[in-house]
């Protein structure tokens, strides 16, 4: 049971908030209809949690130190439409833990309210189907639950998943929402947010339920904008002397979507306007501003229809592979893999990890490729536990894919490409060269620990003391009459003067070889060779 909440807490929650938002950005722009379909809602909101963590950033680990950086902090970064808006739920959860004595449940479900209430507030005409929405069931949940027990946690269930069923009813209370086939974009942020301060709270996982990428882009091919305002204008406003109903009447008239927000000197604005030349001016006359933004929505919608045109278009096969290395993973998605899982040697990703990989992509057949020996069965094991369609082609390294790819043929049937991928790969020799993790015997002799060992066919063929010196002697190992293309991945513990040595001696060794070598940048394995 967890009865208070600490400033350590707080802290953790916030960075839980910000990373689940960076990684749901993309699902959450996709649903992007309301006010105006211009797919940056997700961004929006990441942002705005962004600035609150720089503003916690340095200061001394106190609640309403933490509360009091939340609140300034989300003003002065808030994005868009969502960005002002959860800025708003933010601050008046910050006014009740600023003014509070001990953080506990009771407390926390006053926050909530406040929050709720606060952010309605700012907002000249609530629309009801939007995060307005998703806020107050939460806070209502937040207040039954509060009623049976004192346990933040078992309190935070029950508002994540309220949360979570109030975003799916989103599109039963606006039009636009149910028209366009998805639910609200700001009310998936919030309910996100909620799921992973659960997280925070308990280190688990908690799932929000998920949005299928068929919802997301159904109808937007063929959208017509058509935009009464034309401009997304917003700016921070600093003034001492405002008055802020006099401000708000005063840029009414110039648009919608308008939000002043802010207090203590320091005001955001957001308006959708024509003209605004004529906002920023009337601005001007209360006080000083900054972080002045203007966008075209018209064009961010084009850009966004565009986009998600292009993602309707989707491969009726997808590729996922396992790997480890930022540059084998982007040699991997150059040649047309959709999906990459961390693993590899000594790391090897569970059937579960794989499955996730497999169910992430958005085609209904998928190949997988588990490029290490010791990862084969568990991709096979992977393929039982999703829906999708799986072919599992028994690559056993690196080299091997890249044959294997090389092969694949989108516009082919899966068994098709299976017999073409299985045939490319099994024309490869791959070798390895790595330091030896113990005193260890071998076919070749004594292999003492911290050598330099060249593997090929899961056999230790060569032994020394220098990387370049054992990977020569592993090549030649693995050369014959017939090899026609040698490609080196580098990887961990070779410098770049090593790469050029390398590279010069294989020219002069091999002239008449295509000689292909690339920064892999994958661990344990120096030099990871293949041979066509």
């Amino acid at each position: 049971m967890k009865s208070e909440l600490t400033a350590a807490d707080i802290k953790d929650i916030i960075k839980n908030c910000a990373a689940a938002l960076e990684a749901e950005c993309d699902e959450i722009n996709a649903l992007n209809v309301f006010p105006v379909p211009d797919g940056d809602t997700g961004t929006n909101m990441f942002l705005t949690m962004q600035s609150v963590i720089e503003e916690m950033n340095g200061i001394r680990e106190d609640v309403k130190a933490y509360a009091t950086a939340i609140k300034d902090g989300s003003l002065k970064g808030a994005r868009g439409n969502s960005g002002v808006i959860l800025s708003q739920i933010l601050r008046g959860i910050s006014d009740v833990i600023i003014e509070g004595e001990v953080l506990d449940a009771g407390l926390i479900t006053r926050a909530l309210n406040q929050g709720s209430r606060v952010a309605y507030e700012a907002v000249m005409k609530p629309v009801e189907g939007t995060m307005l929405t998703v806020i107050k069931d939460m806070a209502k949940a937040a207040r039954k639950a509060a009623r049976r027990s004192d346990d933040i946690v078992a309190i935070m269930q029950e508002v994540v998943k309220e949360a979570d069923e109030s975003v799916v009813r989103t599109p039963d209370l606006l039009d636009v929402l149910k028209e366009a086939g998805v639910v609200d974009a700001g009310g998936r942020g919030i309910a996100v947010m909620a799921g992973s301060a659960l997280a925070a709270l308990t280190g688990e996982k908690v799932a929000v339920r998920a949005v299928s990428k068929e919802t997301m882009i159904q109808s937007f091919e063929d959208q017509v904008i058509d935009l009464t305002y034309l401009n997304c204008t917003e700016f921070l406003l600093k003034s001492d002397t405002i008055d802020v109903d006099k401000f708000k009447k005063s840029i009414r008239g110039l648009g919608d979507s308008m939000l002043v927000v802010g207090g203590g000197g320091m005001y955001r604005t957001h308006i959708h306007t024509n003209d605004p030349g004529k906002v920023l001016a009337r601005a001007t006359q209360q006080g000083e501003l900054s972080q002045i933004k203007i966008n075209n929505m018209k064009e961010q919608s084009e850009e966004r229809a565009a986009s998600l045109k292009e993602v309707k278009e989707i491969k009726e096969i997808a590729v996922v592979a396992v790997a480890a290395g930022e540059g084998i993973k982007r040699i991997l998605r150059s040649l047309g893999v959709t999906g990459i899982v961390n693993g590899g040697q000594t790391m090897n990703p569970s059937a579960a990890d794989i499955a996730g990989g497999i169910d992430s992509s958005r085609s209904g057949k998928v190949i997988v490729l588990p490029n290490n020996k010791n990862i084969i069965l568990t991709a096979q094991q992977a393929s039982d536990l999703t829906k999708k369609e799986v072919s599992v082609i028994p690559t056993r390294s690196i080299p091997e894919a890249f044959a294997a790819l090389l092969a694949f043929e989108p516009e082919k049937s899966l068994k098709e490409n299976q017999r073409a991928m299985d045939a490319a790969f099994k024309a490869v020799k791959t070798g390895e060269v790595t330091r030896a993790s113990r005193d260890s015997k071998a076919r070749i002799g004594d292999i003492r620990k911290g050598d330099t060992i060249g593997i090929y066919d899961s056999d230790i063929v060569t032994a020394g003391k220098d990387i370049i010196e054992t990977g020569e002697a592993l090549i030649r190992t693995m050369l014959d009459k017939d090899s026609e293309v040698l490609t080196i991945l580098t990887g961990d513990g070779l410098r770049p003067d090593d790469m050029l040595e390398l590279r010069a001696k294989l020219q002069k060794e091999y002239p008449d070889m295509e000689v292909e070598i690339h920064d892999g940048g994958q661990p344990l394995y120096p030099l990871i060779v293949g041979v066509e």
